[in-house]
């Protein structure tokens, strides 16, 4: 294949030289039984001007702040795609809960919808930003759109987001017949098949236009970039308004902190009953004991942490919250039910296990 190729460039540039025309030696080719896309790369190849010699167009070549630009480009595309799509997911199970979701899976969809919004808000304005200069560069030089790695990439992105919309058709067929359509599954399954509907369609597109078409504009593509950016702040709109304020999880996680200490001082308590049969007479004689690692006071409001006997096996353990943890998916998971508490000062009622002779 490679001296087929050889030898059609060497006969094209001995026609030219000897002054025939392109179209003749296209009909010569053809007769020969060339195919018309082989001869019509190696004709374009050079330029249609009067001089002794064939001249060639100048041609694209891959250089290394190209493949920079390219690789940034489509890495962040790739990462803001599919962090949209997993924001829109969250978004979807919050609006369309399913009673069987656990509290650890609100507590996954708090923790995941930040994430989500940091990645969207870092890696889409860089796409926006790449995908303008890169553009710029396109229209101030349109050699550069037959640049070697911009057309594996496009080609790369192309075949992904194919292969994702094909997925994704055969798992709503599949979910059709079986009989297990739910309204969150539909829109989950639009959801991929917009993103990526929307990047294969763009990318399609755009190399149509390479192949045909107007390198003068100096943004084909303006309209879908500004689609894109106003889907992704809706998004995250919606997003900031379904999650939490940085200042409810730090109080969450205060809270937790302070659950942290209580269950802590308990498992001394438990040891000291275990030791002696009875109860400390304060928190203090706990922290007195060799290797002890016991907080006695809110490590944040400094205010002291409250111990009380009822009787020989209970007892009761005492702080301030400032969150009700039923309205905290992290605190609500992360520990069993004994440890749920509302905001403001709250005691915790704890038994003494019994005791199992051997």
């Amino acid at each position: 294949m490679a001296s087929g190729s050889q030898e059609l460039e060497r006969f094209v540039h001995e026609a030219l030289t000897r002054g025939e025309s392109k179209a003749s030696i296209a009909a010569a080719l053809a007769s020969a039984g060339w195919r018309d896309d082989q001869t019509r790369g190696v004709l374009d190849a050079y330029a249609d001007v009067p001089f002794v010699v064939p001249v060639p167009r100048p041609r694209a070549s891959l250089s290394a702040r190209e493949a920079f630009l390219y690789l940034v480009m489509f890495a962040s595309l790739y990462f803001a795609a599919w962090h949209l799509g997993s924001l829109l997911f969250d978004l979807i199970n919050i609006a369309w809960s399913d009673p069987a979701d656990a509290d650890y899976a609100w507590r996954s969809f708090d923790s995941s919808l930040r994430w989500s919004c940091a990645a969207l808000m870092i890696a889409f304005p860089v796409f926006a930003f790449v995908s303008w200069f890169v553009s710029r560069d396109v229209a101030r030089d349109p050699i550069k759109r037959l640049s070697p790695v911009r057309r594996w990439l496009t080609y790369l992105t192309l075949f992904v987001a194919a292969a994702v919309l094909i997925g994704d058709l055969t798992t709503l067929v599949f979910s059709l017949l079986g009989g297990e359509l739910t309204t969150r599954f539909v829109l989950k399954v639009l959801v991929v098949g917009a993103l990526a509907g929307s990047v294969f369609g763009y990318y399609l597109q755009d190399l149509r236009r390479e192949e045909g078409a107007a390198p003068g504009r100096l943004w084909s593509g303006r309209g879908w970039l500004i689609g894109a950016g106003v889907a992704v702040l809706a998004a995250l709109v919606a997003a900031f308004l379904a999650m939490r304020t940085p200042t409810e999880v730090r109080q969450a996680r205060q809270d937790q902190r302070r659950v942290e200490d209580l269950i802590a001082l308990k498992t001394e308590i438990e040891g000291w009953h275990g030791r002696t049969g009875a109860f400390p007479s304060n928190l203090s004689e706990l922290s007195q004991q060799p290797g002890a690692r016991v907080n006695l006071q809110d490590p944040f409001d400094a205010q002291p942490y409250r111990f009380e006997a009822i009787d020989a096996r209970h007892y009761r353990l005492c702080a301030n919250f400032v969150t009700d943890s039923a309205t905290m998916p992290d605190a609500a998971a992360w520990t069993d039910r004994q440890w749920r508490h509302p905001q403001g000062s709250h005691c915790f009622t704890l038994t003494i296990p019994e005791r199992k002779d051997s």
